[in-house]
């Protein structure tokens, strides 16, 4: 399988205005695509943003001309209901032929649970996305009104009259062995996030092949996506304090407990040593650096990438990819 290299517009590190800026110099330089994140509080307190990523996403779109554009992630379980996530995605794909995707998992606590005020267990959310994504398709391939009642949602007489002329693809995010087959079974793709490639190689991926082939689908045709941060400088300890951003997501317990102050994760983001950060993300100083790190990915078995730009400089960090992707493309 070709291999993609997508570039992360973070809503959350940059005001979508500086996004969309981004996006249209990344797809200028060759990305194959342009991810944002759906969040509704962000993964750091201090100069941060929480645009809504649907009405960005419109706005990008007209902006660019071929590159292919979706969420990573968005959570159609809580805080949006599935019905309308599959309205919103049908509508784009229908005005954007080719160009649209939606992946989507079982949330985050920091942005359901401020304007939910619930969070469900893990296994609750998981078996929550399976039936949401059940009434996404439903109404993406409906010719008749859809009568639903499952264990979490209800469908009455629910019909899309704006359709799109092909299948929205839907990338299901899978980390763990459970998550990687439901990906498997349930999505289309993969969207995984930056793990040890050992245990991509080992664990994620061939669970997600495996949920795949037990419901009959081609695992070869189906895209495994991770989402990583990187950081590109001459200096490698400033190239490193670029992610700082970002590492809160290092600490096991944002992810145990309920945490959705973005105000505390900052705290904990702020102890997180530049020997964790290096090891889970990608510091790099050049363009060389960039492809050995990627090359270390596509041996685990990763073909598309989700790149999120944590660069000081945020310009240098999309333009050194003019050297970096024509060595990684198949």
């Amino acid at each position: 399988m070709e291999t993609k290299v997508g570039y992360f517009a973070s809503l959350e590190q940059y005001k979508p205005r500086d996004a969309l800026e981004q996006t249209i110099r990344a797809e200028n330089v060759g990305f194959d695509s342009v991810w944002a994140d759906d969040h509704f509080h962000p993964w750091y307190h201090t100069n941060a943003q929480s645009a809504q990523a649907w009405a960005w996403m419109g706005a990008a779109l007209e902006a660019t001309k071929k590159v292919f554009i979706s969420t990573c992630i968005t959570c159609p379980i809580m805080r949006y209901n599935p019905a309308i996530v599959a309205q919103t995605f049908a509508t784009l794909r229908q005005m954007y032929p080719g160009r649209v995707g939606i992946a989507v998992g079982a949330g985050e606590a920091m942005n359901e649970v401020p304007v939910t005020g619930e969070w469900p267990s893990v296994p609750e959310r998981q078996d929550m996305t399976v039936e949401a994504i059940g009434v996404m398709r439903q109404l993406w391939g409906g010719q008749e009104p859809v009568t639903f009642k499952g264990k979490y949602y209800t469908l009455d007489k629910a019909f899309l009259y704006t359709k799109p002329d092909d299948e929205v693809p839907l990338y299901f995010s899978g980390m763990g062995p459970k998550g990687a087959r439901l990906a498997g079974k349930y999505g289309d793709h993969l969207m995984t996030v930056a793990a040890d490639p050992s245990v991509l190689k080992n664990v994620t991926i061939p669970n997600f092949v495996k949920g795949a082939a037990d419901s009959g689908k081609d695992p070869s045709k189906m895209e495994r996506a991770m989402l990583i941060w990187y950081s590109v400088d001459p200096d490698y300890e400033k190239a490193i304090e670029g992610l700082r951003f970002w590492a809160g997501c290092l600490v096991p317990a944002m992810f145990k407990y309920k945490v959705y102050d973005s105000k505390e994760v900052e705290v904990h983001a702020n102890l997180v040593g530049h020997d964790m950060m290096k090891e889970n993300y990608m510091v790099a100083t050049d363009a060389e650096d960039l492809i050995k790190e990627i090359e270390r990915f596509k041996a685990a078995g990763i073909t598309h990438f989700c790149l999120g730009n944590s660069s000081p400089d945020v310009n240098l960090g999309i333009d050194v990819f003019k050297d970096v992707i024509p060595h990684v493309k198949d």
